[in-house]
């Protein structure tokens, strides 16, 4: 019977997908689809360029390859001048991109296995195009007044970025299940959403201080701007100026707690300007040339506050008081690595004019400082005014939700790539029902021997066991339910009794019943309600579906 219903779960099994077909697809998406849109991009916008400033497309194909490794913060010699600071914008865009994509690449359940395959496959695709974009601009330097950059310096950028990326995407999808897989402290997965709020406070503060000081200096601006001796070149300035403009903010935001930035040789912080020459950006043309004023201090205020209320969200966690302050210390310390890793790359030498950028390790320690104090503070009173506190029924936790995932983990590695395994387990999910006939006793014996003898006493398989005088016959059969054995153990089985009633034929004659002088009504509507009762029954082995 368990052979018959497992048929159509065959043909059902064999119809489906290959999920190794279906995961192959997903990896070269995930290499692939980045690269060829951003390769996409850059050639239509280098041959967009080169056709409106009437340029010799001659060296469009080493513009492209250029153009992708400063995508990637590559830095560049053009005309024997270094220009080590590139835009931001772009490898954000980018780097937004592929985390995006190994995200959807994975689930909360993958493995660890499946999240560095997704991630390795995020990583190949462009370090193949960077070889290519390396042998292409060596070639191209006898066409066009370039220097082929490191190869080494150039291929760590490119894993670096893209591997940060692949990876932050992968941890999004996959972190919180993996911490309680690994049995972690309930707090480490709360870190992520607190630091993230603080960090992107910090950069839309550090946005709005340059859109400010751009429209406070518009004159200088436009005076910039007009150096495009034409629309199109006007353009081009207003074009490169968006795309450096979180260059600038990062800039702002060293400045904001207390850090300074440079620009050439000028160099401003809250309490001091020393005025220099600055490059001919127009985003650069909101720098202040001098400290007006004495209040400039009072703008280490906006990182306190932000501070505040990254204690805010860690106390509103509702956490004991000691793990509210790892997660305010985390997160602190999560912004602060940040912040430094971003000024590193949003810095460079530019030429004549010399370093444009910020200190990295400076700006992150003081903006660690900035964000840890108030926020341990704030916290800590959030906390002990919620009055949570440590029952050490958090390690019992972990350790059953580890044990949980554990299991779960085994049994997905050892027999759910299994295609025998997997069927196996479909088909005993399939309940399957059979009857067992007991045997049927003489109904004259019956009768004769009363209420003392018992149904199933009788030898012989010549007629049904009569339970009563009504004339009604009782089978006895049994339910088997496959479905609660497990994958592996399929002798254990539930055995459920079932006593089906049946009308026996009569054995006289096939005409009418015949009904004795002394018998009513009532045995007829008995033989009728057990009549109707049997045709409800299937005649043949019974189905998932009956």
């Amino acid at each position: 019977m368990t052979s018959l219903l497992g048929r159509g779960v065959r043909r059902d099994i064999s119809d489906r997908p290959d999920p190794d077909t279906d995961q192959v697809r997903a990896l070269l998406g995930v290499a692939l689809r980045p690269t060829g849109v951003a390769i996409v991009l850059i050639s239509a916008v280098v041959i967009v360029t080169l056709v409106a400033s009437n340029s010799d497309l001659t060296g469009v194909v080493g513009a492209i390859a250029a153009c992708w490794l400063a995508l990637h913060q590559v830095s560049l010699t053009i005309t024997d001048a270094p220009l080590g600071v590139l835009p931001l914008l772009p490898t954000a865009v980018m780097m937004w991109a592929v985390a995006r994509g190994c995200a959807r690449a994975v689930t909360a359940r993958s493995t660890l296995r499946d999240a560095a395959r997704v991630v390795a496959a995020a990583v190949a695709g462009p370090f193949v195009m960077t070889l290519i974009a390396l042998a292409v601009v060596t070639d191209a330097t006898s066409v066009v007044a370039l220097e082929a950059p490191n190869a080494a310096e150039a291929l760590a950028w490119v894993v670096g970025i893209h591997l940060v990326a692949a990876v932050a995407g992968v941890v999004a999808t996959t972190g919180r299940a993996e911490c309680e897989r690994r049995g972690a402290p309930s707090w480490v997965p709360e870190v992520a959403r607190p630091a993230a709020r603080a960090a992107l406070a910090l950069f839309a503060v550090g946005s709005a201080v340059t859109v400010a000081s751009l429209v406070w200096s518009w004159s200088d601006v436009g005076t910039l701007l007009g150096d495009g001796s034409d629309p199109v070149g006007v353009l081009g300035l207003t074009v490169l100026s968006v795309l450096y403009l979180p260059n600038v903010a990062v800039g702002a935001v060293a400045v904001l707690v207390g850090g300074t930035a440079h620009a050439g040789g000028t160099s401003v912080s809250v309490f001091d300007i020393v005025a220099g020459p600055v490059p001919p950006v127009p985003v650069l043309g909101g720098v202040p040339g001098e400290l007006v004023g004495t209040a400039w201090p009072v703008l280490l205020i906006v990182p306190l506050a932000i501070g505040a209320l990254l204690g805010r969200d860690c106390g509103r966690l509702r956490l004991p008081v000691q793990e509210t302050a790892y997660t305010v210390g985390c997160a602190a310390a999560g912004v602060g690595v940040v912040a430094a890793a971003v000024g590193f790359v949003a810095g460079g030498e530019l030429g004549v004019y010399g370093f444009v950028g910020v200190e990295p390790l400076v700006l992150g320690l003081i903006t660690f400082g900035f964000l840890a104090l108030p926020g341990l503070a704030v916290a800590t009173l959030i906390a002990r005014r919620n009055g949570v506190e440590s029952d050490g029924g958090d390690e019992i936790e972990r350790t059953e939700k580890s044990d949980k995932f554990a299991e779960t983990a085994a049994f997905e590695d050892t027999g759910a790539d299994d295609p025998a395994l997997a069927f196996e387990v479909k088909r005993l999910a399939l309940p399957s029902m059979r009857y067992r006939s007991e045997p049927e006793a003489d109904a004259d014996a019956d009768r004769e021997s009363g209420p003392e003898s018992e149904p199933g006493s009788a030898a012989g398989p010549a007629a049904p066991d009569t339970s009563d005088g009504s004339g009604e016959t009782v089978l006895e059969g049994e339910l088997v339910d496959d479905s609660a054995a497990g994958p592996t153990d399929v002798a254990d089985t539930d055995v459920i009794d079932v006593e089906v009633e049946a009308v026996p034929q009569d054995q006289d004659e096939p005409g009418e019943p015949e009904t004795s002088p002394g018998t009513d009504e009532t045995e007829t509507t008995s033989d009728e309600a057990a009549e109707a009762a049997e045709g409800d029954l299937p005649d043949g082995p019974l189905t998932p579906s009956d």
